[in-house]
């Protein structure tokens, strides 16, 4: 609406207000500075520039009530509340609604870089008219941007309902993941801008005590962000993991691992003196690619390779001058000053935790940029030819050394003085760390991990867990602020020993479930007892669980969207102390409605299941036959018995060039009625052969028409994912513990 854009267009004006003002402040300071004289108050300029920003301010939050009340009063000739929105949409999702798009996102941006731009003005002291004058500058983009794609924008007539919020984002994490990753984003903004007022005013080794707070919080913001979305996806998406490698996952995560190096670097300038370059380059640097971020994500140039980015709004141009005027008078200044700044050398002659910290920046740094160059993927292999992105054992092969060496770092470096270590006693402390990680080699030796890398990165996760619990209790006893960065280092531990055991230890299986028919799989029995059906479309399946420790009632979801244009599921977790039990539904069936009589088993080769009172072996694969014509006969060599009989069988499947046929076998046991054995599907990565029984009966009642329906389901015990998830949750604990006192320190 016509409020809502004349409240941006008035924000812009208030940012370049208070931009000119700090501009004209910042260019006294140096001028006074340049002159040597007694610094001159700036008096009136610096009060017009601060009331500039608090008008801006005033002026996006009031957008933002705005917007928000168009969405919760369902004015559906809003464009944005229409895409977004819908009637029966609860409150908690329509208010969520208000980040679902790029327009609304952008505003919330742009809403929480005015409220921290507020708080930092008061304690920004001598950094504050070019710091400010910094973030006016990006606060203009990102109301320039509003403009062109804005959210108050109208339809040309007025829908009698919205087209609702995608159901996939109809989830509490939507509530709650968004705002933390944004102020993640927003934050990032503030250790470039002291880092560029601490350029300008020549304040190299000062500007890192004003900016460690917002360096910690913006790890701790980004960081709980991107564990959040993890989470969500492994509870909520279906497909199994926590982390898939996607771009736009991976474009958040870039920036986080220079902040971590930044947060290190920032640790040794206020010990030593040194890494005043580096840390000044990478505050720059972590905040450009977080635009870089935002233009991936947001430009549609990922469109084709994530499942998460947004569709192209025509801001390539916009997002690109917007990096570019970030980039340049950031790396201009640093540029300029970069001979000016004072070189502190780091002590390499013995071990110590300074270099230590230094080779733990490289680790970050590194991973970073492997990480950068397969995101980036599809727009350097565009600028020569067809887009194309890198595969996910890419990522994975490429960071698995520098996993190992951090968790090697991580073990050792608490041990270690800022200089004059002792390496006997060094080695002495370090022993129940190493004889702890020789211990769980073996172990996982012994449950079948045979790859070096992967034992290397498990036994030195377990290294880093024991070296930082035992400097966990050492702190804790002589004051519990102490413990914040051990405790986050026990949470990295225990995160990379859930990463490896959860991926290589790992069950899955696959598993027909027919309507009212129990059915077993690893040590359970699985009852599909139906659907129930939910106002939302989200319909819910009820499956018995019964094992020999627990019974309960899963309940998953499996539907189709309009949205996505595509059947959606939802697993059932259940979490147990040692692994998780994942149910998640990938297809329904329906069977002859007028038997109850048609089952379907799933077997990969080797495997031994029971399928009613019959236990069913599947052996191999016959593939040695061809048929006449060119056609491909393919047999499954099968064992079925029912404790008394036992027969060896192969059912055929062919394929010509009329498409696939199959060949039954029938099997009559203890005189029972026929039972057909036939192939429906083979599967020749996973080995596995899917084989429909008609006539088979047991537990099931023919004339009852509610048994025609089956389920395919994936089914996974999935080991240490608490382990993996407390891990997480202790690096944000961790991190939060300092976060006062480097207030209090900033602020001095």
């Amino acid at each position: 609406m016509k409020i809502g854009l004349l409240l941006t267009i008035l924000a812009l004006a208030g940012v370049a207000f208070s931009g000119w003002n700090y501009f004209k402040v910042a260019k006294e300071e140096k001028e006074t500075a340049s002159k040597k004289k007694k610094e001159k108050s700036p008096g009136n300029k610096l009060t017009l520039a601060r009331y500039g920003f608090y008008f801006m301010a005033s002026m996006v939050v009031l957008s933002s009530i705005y917007l928000l009340y168009l969405i919760l009063t369902h004015q559906f000739q809003v464009g944005y509340v229409y895409r977004y929105t819908s009637l029966d949409l609860p409150l908690g999702y329509l208010i969520s609604a208000f980040w679902a798009g790029q327009e609304g996102s952008f505003l919330l941006w742009a809403l929480l870089i005015a409220i921290m731009g507020s708080v930092f003005i008061r304690s920004a002291r001598e950094y504050e008219a070019n710091a400010m004058l910094f973030l006016n500058i990006v606060q203009a983009y990102f109301l320039i941007i509003l403009i062109k794609v804005s959210p108050f924008t109208l339809l040309p007539q007025v829908p009698p309902d919205g087209a609702g919020l995608n159901p996939l984002l109809q989830n509490f994490w939507m509530v709650i993941h968004p705002p933390i990753l944004f102020v993640g984003y927003a934050a990032a903004a503030f250790p470039m801008i002291i880092a560029w007022a601490g350029l300008r005013k020549n304040l190299y080794q000062q500007w890192s005590v004003k900016a460690f707070p917002w360096v910690l919080f913006t790890a701790i913001t980004l960081g709980a962000g991107i564990i959040i979305g993890g989470f969500w996806a492994y509870e909520v998406l279906g497909w199994g993991g926590y982390w898939g490698w996607d771009p736009v996952e991976n474009s958040s995560l870039v920036p986080w691992l220079t902040i971590l190096a930044l947060l290190h670097g920032l640790v040794v300038q206020k010990i030593s003196g040194a890494l005043k370059k580096t840390n000044m380059f990478l505050a720059i640097l972590s905040f450009v690619l977080v635009l870089y971020a935002t233009y991936l994500t947001r430009s549609g140039v990922l469109s084709d390779f994530s499942v998460h980015s947004f569709t192209d709004y025509g801001l390539n141009v916009y997002m690109i001058l917007f990096m570019l005027t970030v980039v340049a008078p950031g790396i201009g200044v640093f540029a300029a000053r970069y001979k000016e700044i004072q070189k502190t050398r780091i002590d390499f002659s013995a071990p110590n935790r300074e270099n230590a910290l230094l080779a733990s920046i490289w680790v970050f740094s590194v991973c970073a940029f492997v990480i950068f160059i397969g995101t980036s993927s599809p727009i350097f292999t565009g600028l020569i030819g067809d887009p194309s992105q890198v595969h996910i054992s890419y990522y994975n092969k490429m960071n698995l050394p520098f996993g190992i060496l951090l968790a090697l770092l991580l073990g050792i470096t608490p041990f270690l003085l800022w200089q004059n270590n002792n390496f006997s006693a060094l080695i002495k402390k370090l022993l129940p760390s190493f004889m702890s990680a020789m211990v769980v080699w073996g172990v996982a030796l012994y449950f079948g991990l045979t790859n070096i890398l992967k034992l290397l990165f498990l036994s030195g996760a377990t290294f880093a867990l024991v070296s930082n619990g035992i400097t966990v209790i050492r702190n804790l006893r002589l004051n519990w602020q102490l413990i914040g960065a051990p405790l986050s280092h026990v949470g990295v531990g225990l995160m990379l020993i859930g990463v490896i055991v959860s991926g290589n230890f790992s069950q899955d299986d696959k598993v027909v479930l027919v309507q009212g028919i129990p059915n077993k799989v690893m040590n359970y029995e699985l009852t599909y007892q139906g659907k129930t059906p939910v106002a939302n479309g989200k319909d819910i399946l009820n499956i018995k669980v019964d094992s020999e420790n627990q019974n309960y009632t899963a309940s998953p979801r499996f539907y189709y969207s309009e949205y996505n244009r595509a059947m959606m599921s939802e697993p059932d977790v259940q979490s147990n102390l040692l692994y998780d039990f994942y149910l998640s539904p990938q297809e329904i069936k329906q069977t002859s409605a007028h038997t109850g009589d048609h089952m379907v088993l799933v077997l990969r080769k080797g495997e031994t299941k029971e399928i009613g009172d019959f236990e069913v072996h599947f052996h191999e694969f016959d593939m040695k036959s061809h048929s006449e014509g060119g056609a491909v006969k393919v047999g499954a060599k099968l064992a079925v018995s029912n404790g008394e009989e036992k027969y060896e069988i192969m059912p055929v499947i062919f394929y010509d060039q009329n498409g696939m046929h199959a060949e039954p076998v029938q099997l009559v046991l203890n005189n029972q009625k026929p039972v057909n054995i036939s192939i429906s599907q083979l599967n020749a990565n996973e080995k596995a052969v899917e084989l429909h029984f008609d006539g088979l009966t047991s537990g099931a009642n023919p004339a009852n028409p509610r048994q025609n329906e089956q389920l395919l389901l994936e089914v996974s015990k999935k080991p240490f994912m608490n382990i993996l998830w407390i891990g997480t949750i202790l690096i944000v604990a961790g991190a939060i513990i300092p976060l006062s006192r480097r207030i209090k320190e900033s602020a001095k």
